[in-house]
């Protein structure tokens, strides 16, 4: 299952702190990792580091580059939390399941996050350019990809949050806002 939500301008860091509250690995969340089209094209890969996802989130490259024109304003949507979510039964197993097993079904839940997310890369990602954003045309995606494995209430609830930020890459080498509307009607 998927949701999908907005992330306001003060919220990356509940994903980014989550990482020491896992109660069914002892040990932590995995720490985030970059995914998408637009990442290379940025010099990432690997895992997100806070002052890199922070930077993004932003609107500007790691260096400190604005990649697009509202980059660092209050009012400006920074992105988007499109929660991917193993079934209830899976999550129960999974908590339950010895070493071996937890991996084999995150690896499983993996594939699937990705395999979703690329059919937004492939079919759906697009940005505007020219007059008054006339022009639609490919975008490649900057995505950080956060696996937790409990709910807020601390029930065991295998999923991955996927946020994709509000700024892409072109073919050309420069960057744009993404369109949102495809995050909302699938």
């Amino acid at each position: 299952m998927m949701s999908t939500s907005s992330i306001g301008s003060g919220g990356i860091n509940y994903w980014l702190n989550l990482a020491s509250e896992d109660y069914y690995l002892k040990g932590g969340e995995p720490p985030g990792i970059w995914w998408g089209g637009g990442v290379k094209a940025l010099g990432l890969s690997g895992q997100a580091k806070p002052q890199e996802v922070h930077s993004v989130f932003r609107g500007f490259s790691p260096q400190g580059n604005q990649l697009v024109q509202n980059a660092g304003k209050k009012n400006r949507q920074p992105g988007w939390d499109l929660t991917f979510s193993a079934p209830k039964s899976v999550s129960t197993l999974w908590s339950q399941g010895d070493e071996a097993l937890r991996r084999e079904i995150q690896a499983a839940h993996f594939e699937a996050v990705k395999a979703a997310l690329s059919y937004f890369q492939d079919e759906l990602a697009l940005t505007r350019r020219g007059a008054e954003g006339s022009e639609w045309e490919t975008a490649g995606l900057i995505v950080a990809l956060f696996e937790h494995g409990t709910s807020r209430e601390l029930d065991p609830n295998l999923h991955t949050h996927a946020l994709v930020m509000n700024a892409c890459a072109r073919a050309d080498g420069t960057f744009g806002t993404i369109r949102s509307l495809p995050f909302y009607v699938l």
